[in-house]
């Protein structure tokens, strides 16, 4: 009898031109820590999943979690791992204490700027070690990066032009990395999560911290702290993820739409991203923000005295020289 209704139902199928691959459906849940209001990395992720289900013709389904709901940052790459979700769309930051890789994108002053970035990233990298390591120790398959905008410096009460007004400061750092090129320029570094800066800064706790325009704008750190200093720190990256699992039990013409719709992504938020950097500065200065961009002999004096931190994390990582390399092969004159 079910040998006979499973012959019945392929013939129908096939009666209506689909065939038994086309007929599967497959739902997938997505965690995103990111909320709808930064948007340049939310709009992204939005035409990524509409791209998925219209290309695959209603055959994936893509329920989003965004703002935390499901796991904040901290627990994404873990929840990720378990398969208590399909997808993450995770920033290198956060799981860069369990991949040591990850910590590339916030060594001080590596990257000139997002297309220097891209251009790393095109000429493969995260492929030097980071992406085999989340799929072979996190079961976390690598759909595609894109940027943050760059970290720049905000200062309470005087700008940040050389090193020297970064010595005897105390900063709120996002992770070891930062806080580790922080000490070595003479600064006390403090972790704290973005979500305190505003109060931290109001309150005289914190003298200054690295982060991008996007979080100045999204905690309203254009009050509280008058002075924003263009140095580009570091440039983190949103790492968009699925469970190596669930992606293995995929059939490959939905892999296919899956990885296309990823890349999409990625180009897309590059566009966003250069796009927001220039209508920041805007909304800063009109909130009387004072901007200045740091002289480019002070930032060499900055990458000098940093230098220990790369190299510190070059001997720790697998392939480390190897990725120091390629970034200096890709940066242009």
């Amino acid at each position: 009898m079910k040998k006979a209704l499973t012959a019945a139902l392929t013939a129908c199928t096939l009666a209506l031109g689909i065939s038994p691959a086309h007929a599967q459906e497959v739902e997938l849940t997505f965690s995103t820590y990111l909320p709808p209001a930064y948007e340049y990395a939310w709009k992204p992720i939005e035409n990524f999943v509409q791209t998925v289900e219209k290309e695959s013709q209603g055959r994936i389904k893509i329920n989003v979690f965004h703002s935390g709901q499901l796991f904040d940052g901290y627990e994404e790459l873990p929840a990720l791992s378990r398969g208590d979700v399909d997808i993450v769309n995770m920033t290198s930051t956060y799981p860069s204490g369990t991949v040591p890789a990850l910590n590339i994108f916030t060594l001080p002053f590596l990257f000139d700027s997002t297309a220097h970035l891209k251009r790393a990233l095109d000429q493969g990298l995260f492929k030097l070690g980071a992406e085999q390591e989340l799929r072979d120790t996190h079961d976390a398959v690598v759909l595609g990066l894109a940027p943050w905008d760059p970290y720049e410096f905000y200062s309470r009460k005087a700008p940040i032009n050389s090193a020297a007004d970064i010595k005897g400061k105390v900063w709120a750092s996002t992770s070891s990395m930062d806080a580790r090129a922080l000490q070595l320029l003479g600064g006390s570094p403090t972790g704290m999560p973005s979500s305190e800066l505003y109060l931290a800064f109001d309150r005289g706790v914190i003298d200054a911290t690295p982060r991008p325009l996007l979080t100045g704008i999204g905690r309203n750190l254009y009050e509280v702290a008058k002075y924003l200093s263009i140095a580009n720190f570091g440039i983190d990256v949103s790492v968009l993820t699925i469970n190596r699992k669930k992606w293995e039990s995929l059939p490959p013409d939905l892999q296919e739409i899956i990885s296309k719709a990823a890349h999409q992504r990625d180009e897309e938020q590059f566009e966003r991203v250069n796009a927001f950097v220039g209508q920041a500065l805007q909304r800063y200065e009109q909130a009387g923000v004072t901007i200045n961009r740091v002289e480019p002999a002070q930032l060499a004096e900055m990458r000098q005295q940093t230098q220990a931190a790369i190299d510190e994390w070059s001997k720790q990582v697998e392939n480390g020289p190897a990725y120091l390399e390629l970034i200096e092969k890709t940066r242009q004159p």
